[in-house]
């Protein structure tokens, strides 16, 4: 096994901080996990080419592409395929030899996105699942299954408000899944299909979400350590909070489909901060690599600020300290081409010794 050492960091005389140097960890090998990055954003003057270079630089399993319901069947019956996203990243990813994680959103943190004439439908009805296999029929025409790495349905579901649904609205949503799995495994039986939720929102209802699992292949997650503020908690929670979850969940293999930590110190972190906790997380990503099958580090560019004020605004908020968690996930920053954080090497030469 390769061998990496101790997270730590050096301080030196003057008042700002030496690199992070990631030490003393042992790197156990890849096996069969898969790593993906974000790289839908560009940098400034950056290209989706220059991304992508960049990505198969580190060594990158796959990408991903997140879309609501509505973006895809845009009127009842009637479907499209928005900016030809679908068969782009598609093409992108046999052509670079990737894999493509899609999510699908019929519900997520922000709210319900279903077609109008399904917004006061249960999700337990015959005519939300049939809606929705002819919606996966169509987008199966623009991409390959076998492209698919997995297939997502609902994205951080535990943050969606229930408050106008029917009490059992989560045994409604398990019934819908599980007739989604059901068409889909009759023609592409090897194809994942989950569901993704927070790490937090995950572990404060287990029973509710274990039932989910019972109609999917596997259990998708969303990792941000933050605390209520957004600022970050310290680079090391990585080890408790996987630990956590795959206690919690032990039944269905564990794909962590977004894992992120912002660089703003405005969040109360900072590059060396945000390269330990990367260091950190393969560490403790080897401690439960039998679990967690898939990661997807989010994202390669810094957002620009008007792109991180537009990502707020579906979420209703304004705060500084929240533009600037979204503003700064990336490991490379926005301006011109985009430079290196420290976390970019962290991450490639933790990759390095596993054998990616």
């Amino acid at each position: 096994m390769a061998s990496l050492s101790f997270c730590s960091e050096e301080v030196m005389d003057a008042p700002a901080p030496t690199a992070f140097e990631c030490t003393s960890h042992v790197a156990n090998p890849k096996g069969k996990r898969v790593v993906g990055l974000d790289i839908l954003d560009l940098s400034q003057t950056g290209s989706f080419n220059d991304n992508i270079d960049l990505a198969k630089q580190m060594g990158i399993d796959f990408i991903a592409l997140h879309i609501n319901w509505t973006a895809i069947e845009t009127s009842p019956n009637v479907f499209i395929d928005p900016d030809d996203a679908l068969a782009s990243l598609a093409k992108i990813a046999i052509d670079n030899n990737l894999k493509f994680s899609l999510t699908i959103r019929p519900i997520d943190l922000t709210g319900k996105t279903v077609p109008k004439d399904l917004e006061n439908k249960r999700f337990n009805v015959p005519e939300m699942s049939n809606r929705f296999d002819k919606l996966m029929d169509f987008v199966f025409t623009k991409v390959d299954p076998s492209v698919l790495q997995n297939l997502q349905i609902g994205n951080e579901i535990d943050g969606y408000d229930t408050a106008s649904e029917a009490p059992d609205f989560w045994q409604d949503y398990g019934i819908f899944l599980g007739a989604i799995a059901h068409h889909i495994h009759l023609k592409y039986p090897s194809l994942q299909i989950g569901f993704t939720g927070t790490i937090p929102g995950l572990l404060e209802n287990p029973a509710v979400f274990n039932d989910l699992l019972q109609n999917v292949d596997i259990l998708g997650a969303t990792y941000y350590p933050l605390n209520s503020d957004f600022n970050v908690k310290h680079p090391t929670v990585v080890f408790e909070d996987l630990n956590a979850l795959v206690a919690a969940f032990p039944s269905k293999p564990i794909y962590l489909q977004e894992v992120g930590y912002q660089s703003s110190p405005t969040n109360n972190s900072s590059e060396s901060k945000q390269a330990e906790f990367y260091c950190n997380f393969f560490a403790a990503w080897d401690s439960q690599r039998d679990a967690i099958f898939s990661a997807n580090l989010v994202r390669l560019h810094d957002y620009s600020i008007t792109a991180a004020q537009e990502g707020a605004r579906p979420y209703d908020i304004s705060d500084i300290v929240f533009i600037e968690y979204l503003r700064t996930l990336g490991i490379r920053t926005y301006d011109g081409d985009g430079t290196e954080k420290e976390a970019f090497s962290i991450i490639q030469d933790n990759l390095i010794a596993r054998g990616w």
